[in-house]
């Protein structure tokens, strides 16, 4: 089993550290990491397929960094290491027998280390989408996953945003894929600042993902 690690990223000062414990924690699979990059000035990547983003979005850089992919499974994960490397591989053994494996902040085992704030309304937000799209899982916003890359094939996906995973979930599940979580822990970024503010603009981001989860919900995406 290849394992393919895709990187969105925009303006990360600590990327090529990222990588490299990337490759440290992997060594024992064969693996590839592929960046897609959205900065206003590029860094030199090492030790990485670069694929230079086009669009706008997270979700739209998980998008175009698809079709570079050489592995049978995929994982997303953010670049500023709020993802810990050292839980790729508790992900990735839990592939065999589903086809969607979620890293959760809200399991028993799970921890989330970002501001209280953000804490909440990250949590209000993932239980509010859970609950309009039926979903059976405690972190369907979470960023950090390991899906077979068959899922991504046979998925029309249109995100909006950060939150592909959701638009995932729900569409796995209708198509009947199985998916499980596995704890996490959710550090505080190491540099640079976080995409979404802790006050108003958090909020602002917070009703634009129930928009676009009562799209999924009625099919207009």
């Amino acid at each position: 089993m290849k394992v393919s690690v895709l990187i969105p990223t925009k303006n990360e000062p600590l990327i090529n550290e990222l990588i490299e414990e990337v490759h440290e924690v992997l060594k024992g699979y064969e693996h590839e990491v592929i960046v897609i990059d959205k900065s206003d000035v590029s860094p030199e990547i090492k030790n990485a397929k670069l694929v230079v983003q086009k669009s706008d979005g997270l979700g739209k850089a998980i998008l175009e960094g698809l079709p570079h992919v050489t592995g049978d499974v995929i994982v997303t994960m953010d670049a500023d290491f709020s993802h810990d490397p050292k839980d790729l591989p508790k992900l990735i053994e839990e592939i065999d027998g589903h086809d969607i494996v979620i890293g959760s902040r809200f399991v028993p085992g799970g921890r989330n280390e970002d501001k209280m704030y953000r804490r909440f309304v990250s949590f209000l937000f993932t239980k509010i989408a859970s609950f309009i799209l039926n979903l059976r899982v405690e972190d369907s916003m979470s960023g950090f996953a390991v899906i077979k890359r068959n899922v991504y094939e046979k998925l029309k996906l249109n995100p909006i945003g950060f939150k592909i995973n959701t638009e995932i979930l729900y569409k796995g599940k209708k198509l009947g894929f199985k998916t499980t979580e596995v704890p996490i822990m959710f550090r505080k970024r190491k540099a640079g600042k976080t995409k979404v503010g802790v006050s108003f603009s958090g909020l602002k981001e917070g009703f634009r993902i129930l928009r676009y989860v009562f799209e999924l919900k009625l099919g207009l995406r």
